[in-house]
């Protein structure tokens, strides 16, 4: 029993700062949140933590050494491309809103308000996890360090379901944190200032596109090397 406890607690503190490194979904929720759209930045939030609890259940049972083939540089170079891709687009658009943001802060908040915009959101955030390659790495490296201290669980249906939970709870925990926090310093954040800080995060993501499109040449060139 204490040992289930050890785990569990171990797996929601390791969700938890696994979120910390700053990465293209801490800026994107922080962008929501900082526009006042806590329902989309908490819908990108939630995404983000259920993708993290599947990549933690992939690690969980060991997904690696199905990937030990000639394809995994293939399926890394392309997982990195697409967030390439992804991340420029979404630096484009914090650009365009920052841009426009004193125009349309009106409009925005009333589509901020919409249901097919927060699924949108959270699919958003549910990709942006998945397709990141280093998000199984992490919890291999957690889980392995865990199990030679001896703090693991039994495969059952109720442990995996358990653990599934807590790590969601976890990495949705520190977004949410975020949120409140960036909720909290709402009154500092005047549309002017919140235009250059929208329009400075569309500039990190572009550079973090840049940062993902560079080696996911690198790894396709490395595989058409290797065959």
């Amino acid at each position: 029993m204490l040992t289930s406890i050890l785990f569990y607690l171990g797996c929601f503190f390791t969700s938890f700062f696994l979120c910390i490194p700053i990465g293209p979904v801490n800026l994107e929720v922080f962008q929501s949140a900082i526009k006042k759209h806590h329902a989309q930045a908490l819908s990108v939030a939630l995404g983000a933590s259920l993708g993290d609890a599947i990549w933690a259940n992939a690690a969980f049972f060991g997904i690696s050494p199905f990937l030990k083939n000639g394809y995994n540089i293939l399926i890394e170079g392309i997982f990195l491309l697409i967030t390439a891709v992804i991340t420029f687009i979404l630096g484009l658009l914090s650009l365009k809103d920052a841009r426009f943001l004193e125009k349309i802060e009106k409009k925005e908040e009333a589509l901020a308000q919409n249901i097919k915009r927060k699924r949108w959101a959270f699919a958003k955030g549910l990709a942006l996890v998945m397709i990141n390659p280093l998000g199984i790495a992490s919890w291999m490296i957690a889980l392995s360090f865990m199990k030679k201290l001896k703090i693991f669980i039994p495969i059952t249906l109720t442990h995996v379901i358990f653990f599934l939970i807590t790590v969601l709870i976890g990495a949705f925990a520190y977004f949410t944190l975020i949120v409140f926090i960036t909720n909290k310093m709402k009154s500092i954040f005047s549309p002017e200032r919140t235009g250059k800080i929208i329009k400075a995060l569309g500039y990190v993501l572009i550079l973090f596109s840049l940062y993902f499109m560079f080696f996911a040449i690198k790894t396709l060139f490395c595989y058409q090397r290797l065959h």
